[in-house]
């Protein structure tokens, strides 16, 4: 978590507890920063509107970039645009795949499953006593069931970043923890 990882073609969101920062390179487009924006406010709901988000502009001067780069190391040198990669590329390296995966361990051992895929899912397929990995494309959720077992919760995140690598997917995709009961709107639009 370094300047060297951001540049002026993206937008970047630094999760610091009751801090969001939301870094707005100075090339980035208007829909990045709204989706930006959406995943900031995203977050802040999870944490009952306690965080303050700041959105941060490249290059800008202001507390809350100083505090910004004070968290990630200090500031430095920001790759271009063009060296942060087209976002075409990008975005068909992400879209169009859609699986859910169970994770459970009911049978006495552990078992990852393939539930579902493409536009087969549903949220009703979601169940109370398992976690289930969900990639929605663009990012990659870990669903925890409110009567998944230890176990199957210790291991989400786990499982959800093995399913990145044996599965081809960018290794950079986020994962996202949803504990059951604490969906937001970006978790729920994935099913719609």
């Amino acid at each position: 978590m370094t300047h060297k990882s951001l540049n002026s073609g993206d937008v970047f969101i630094l999760d610091a507890g009751l801090d969001i920062y939301q870094f707005n390179g100075k090339k980035a487009g208007p829909q990045e920063k709204a989706r930006g924006a959406q995943l900031s406010r995203a977050i802040d709901d999870e944490r009952a509107g306690k965080p303050q988000v700041h959105v941060i502009e490249e290059g800008e001067k202001s507390d809350d970039i100083n505090k910004f780069w004070s968290i990630i190391g200090g500031e430095g040198p920001i790759k271009s645009a063009e060296e942060g990669g087209s976002d075409e590329d990008s975005e068909k390296a992400v879209t169009g795949i859609r699986k859910l995966f169970r994770l459970s361990d009911a049978s006495g051992q552990m078992t990852f499953a393939e539930v579902a895929t493409g536009n087969n899912i549903k949220r009703a397929q979601l169940d109370t006593n398992d976690v289930f990995i969900f990639d929605a494309g663009s990012e990659v959720y870990a669903w925890i069931g409110q009567k998944a077992s230890k176990d199957e919760k210790k291991k989400a995140l786990g499982f959800a970043q093995d399913y990145l690598g044996k599965y081809n997917r960018p290794i950079w995709l986020p994962i996202v923890r949803v504990m059951e009961g604490g969906e937001n709107e970006v978790f729920e639009a994935q099913f719609h």
